[in-house]
Formats: C-alpha cells, sequence, structure tokens
C-alpha cells in the first residue's frame, strides 16, 4: 500500500518520525486532563467493506473515546449513508447535546492493516461550527493504542494541531515495531475466504473422522472376532475338558465292566537265575490256563487260581492260587497291576517230587476288543523249592476272556 499522507512531503523521514513522537506524546497529555472531555455522538462505522470489519472498527472507537473520558453517544448512520457535510454533523451533535459528531469510513482494506477515514464535526454552544478530516492507516499489530492516538489528536477544541497532521498517512510507529519485533504482523482474512478455508477444514475433518470411525470400526470388528474365537476355543477346551472328566469317571474298571468271571491261556519264559546246587542256567518254559473271578464291590481285585505245565530245564505241573490287583489310572481300558501267587511244583523229571512255589509280577492288561484281555507279567519272579530251590526271572503273556 503507497504512503497516503496528505499533509507532510518535504521534512526527511527521520524529522517526520521525531514530530510523529513529540504529537502523540502531546496528544496524551492533552486527553488525561478531564477538562478537555466533551459528549461525543458515534455513528456507525461506514465503507465499502464486510460488516464484521466495520462493527470492530466502531467498537475499538467507542473504546477508545471512553479510554479518554468522552462521554460517547452512538447512533446508527441513516439509511441515505454517512452524513460528511459540516451542517449534518452539526445537527447530529446539537441534537444530541453533544460537542462532536464522529463518522468513521474503513477503506483500503489489506491483509495486515486498513485505513480510516475519520470526520468529525465541532458544534460547541456560541462557537463557530467547523468539520475536522484525518485518513490514517491502522496497522493490525497495533489498533487500539492507533485509534486512540489519532482521536486524542483531532478530538480537542483547539482543532487538529499541526503535529496532529504527522499521525495521517502511514502508520510509520506501527511497522518500524513490527520490524523491530522480527514478528510477522498479523493478517486480517476475508470472512468469505475465511468461511471456504473452515468449510474445507471441516470437510477435511469430517472426512478424517469417518476415515477413523471406520477404522475404528474395523478394529473393533477384529477384535469382536478375535474375542469370538478365542470364546470358542475355550468353550471348545472347556466341554473337552468336561468330555475327558465324564469319561475318566466313567472309565471301565478292571473286572466290572465285561464281566467279574475271566478265564485265560498264555505262554510263559522264565530263565533260571540260580539253584540249590549252586548252579545257574537253563530255561524254564510254560504253557498257562488260568481262571479268575472279580468283585463289583471291589474294582480291581481278583482271586486267580491256575495250572501251568512246566517244559524245558525241568518238567512239571503247577497249581497255584493267588490274587491280582489292577488299578485304572486312564479313561481307556489300559490297567496296571501285581500279582501274587502260591502252590506246589510237582516235577517229573529228574528229581522228582512235590515242591512249592512262589510266584509274584507286575501286570498290565490291555482291553483288545470287547470282552477279550491281552495280559502280561513282567517282571516275574518263581521261586521253587524242589532240588534244594531254584529262583527264576521271566514274563509271560496271556489271552483272556470275561463273561
Amino acid at each position: 500500500m503507497g504512503n497516503r499522507d496528505r499533509s507532510v512531503n518535504g521534512p526527511s523521514r527521520i524529522g517526520v518520525r521525531v514530530r510523529q513522537l513529540c504529537a502523540i506524546s502531546a496528544a496524551f497529555f492533552l486527553y488525561s486532563s478531564p477538562a478537555f472531555a466533551d459528549r461525543v455522538v458515534v455513528l456507525s462505522a461506514t465503507g465499502q467493506v464486510d460488516a464484521a470489519l466495520r462493527a470492530d472498527v466502531e467498537a475499538r472507537v467507542v473504546a477508545a473515546l471512553d479510554q479518554l473520558s468522552h462521554e460517547v453517544v452512538r447512533q446508527p448512520t441513516a439509511a441515505g449513508g454517512a452524513p460528511l457535510a459540516s451542517d449534518e454533523l452539526r445537527v447530529i451533535a446539537t441534537n444530541a447535546g453533544a460537542t462532536w459528531a464522529l463518522v468513521p469510513v474503513v477503506h483500503d482494506v489489506g491483509p495486515a492493516a486498513y485505513w480510516v477515514n475519520f470526520r468529525a464535526g465541532y458544534a460547541p454552544p456560541g462557537a463557530t461550527p467547523r468539520v475536522e478530516e484525518l485518513d490514517a492507516e491502522v496497522r493490525l499489530s497495533s489498533q487500539d493504542d492507533r485509534i486512540r492516538a489519532l482521536l486524542a489528536a483531532m478530538i480537542r477544541p483547539e482543532g487538529l494541531s499541526e503535529d496532529g497532521f504527522f499521525l495521517a498517512g502511514e502508520d510509520l510507529r506501527g511497522r518500524e515495531a513490527e520490524n523491530a519485533s522480527g514478528q510477522t504482523p498479523p493478517e486480517r482474512v476475508d470472512p468469505e475466504e475465511a468461511a471456504r478455508l473452515q468449510a474445507e477444514a471441516d470437510a477435511r475433518a469430517a472426512e478424517e473422522a469417518a476415515r477413523q470411525a471406520e477404522a475404528d470400526a474395523a478394529l473393533a470388528a477384529a477384535e469382536a472376532e478375535e474375542a469370538e474365537r478365542l470364546a470358542r476355543e475355550e468353550a471348545a477346551r472347556a466341554e473337552q475338558d468336561a468330555q475327558d472328566q465324564a469319561a475318566f469317571a466313567e472309565r471301565d474298571r478292571y473286572g466290572v465292566a465285561d464281566g467279574l468271571t475271566l478265564v485265560q491261556v498264555g505262554l510263559g519264559v522264565r530263565p533260571l537265575v540260580s539253584t540249590g546246587q549252586g548252579g545257574n542256567g537253563g530255561v524254564l518254559g510254560t504253557l498257562e490256563l488260568r481262571a479268575g473271578r472279580g468283585f463289583e464291590s471291589v474294582p480291581g481285585l481278583e482271586l486267580r487260581g491256575g495250572i501251568d505245565i512246566v517244559f524245558g530245564a525241568s518238567s512239571a505241573i503247577t497249581g497255584q492260587l493267588g490274587a491280582a490287583y489292577f488299578l485304572s489310572p486312564f479313561a481307556f481300558p489300559l490297567h496296571f497291576g501285581a500279582s501274587v501267587e502260591a502252590g506246589i511244583f510237582g516235577a517229573i523229571s529228574g528229581d522228582r517230587g512235590a515242591g512249592f512255589l512262589v510266584r509274584a509280577s507286575l501286570l498290565a492288561s490291555f482291553n483288545l476288543a470287547g470282552s477279550v484281555y491281552l495280559e502280561v507279567s513282567a517282571p516275574e519272579f518263581m521261586y521253587i523249592t524242589n532240588a534244594g530251590g531254584a529262583l527264576s526271572l521271566g514274563a509271560s503273556a496271556r489271552l483272556g476272556v470275561r463273561f
């Protein structure tokens, strides 16, 4: 914006600034005294600018006059436009019982400043009326101080003094303050442009909010799906655990589920580990027949009796009675236990005669299918008293049926 100073052309810039500061100081001294307080009619600000700026300038003018101890009377501008003639201003001031009637005209609005043409009609009783006019730039960075200084130099009985003329035109002091501070002067945004920018910002914010909402919804759906999957897995695990517990509670106990009576046939191999004559070696083989009877009131306990045909290192027929006890630690039909038997060992070869036998072993029994069971004895210890005594260590397997 070019230099709009209508009062100074010749003096140097330094002289202008010095006199400008003097004028401002004189103005502040004058308006600080209550003797110069007058009633001022402030008409609505006019100008080919937006209404918001006009209202803002008008409010700042009223505040400045109030700070200068003037009594302010606000009056709207007539529909025909701002009264600029001296007679019009005099009539307005006289009708309001005021000394001054002031019209601010806003023009030449820029991004960091605007211009105001102040036209004030002076109409005191018994004095010649006159009109004062001052056109000046107002920087956004120092609006209030600038407007107050302009009005202090203008609204005075003596009229605009010679020093007051140096306040007209560009706001040099405001520009110097901006340069000295190194800060970018504030810019005034056109209301239409501001509304457009705000609408664009709102649209971007709404779009971002929609994207965020969509992302949140997708995340919530994924979390819900994951939670549902985990819930299904947990329910499946709980169901499986319940089934396992039910299966274990309802498992087949040995000697109960498929009948209390057992019949078995099998083979045994029992190497001799020592004999009464101090020797060792040889193997006893057996063909075995067993029968057993369980008790429903004591699952796993079974009384047994059997006959074995012995061959190999000695030929004999044995008969024995005993008991077996099985535990059922699994849901499937695998049972573990132990047995103890005692009986007669009747040798029919070598040192013929009858002796006693004692046999103990660990047992494993598995339900192959239906009521058919496979039983294994291992390890199996047997001691016989024939020929000074002999000890064997072996194993046997039997296939049996329960009914």
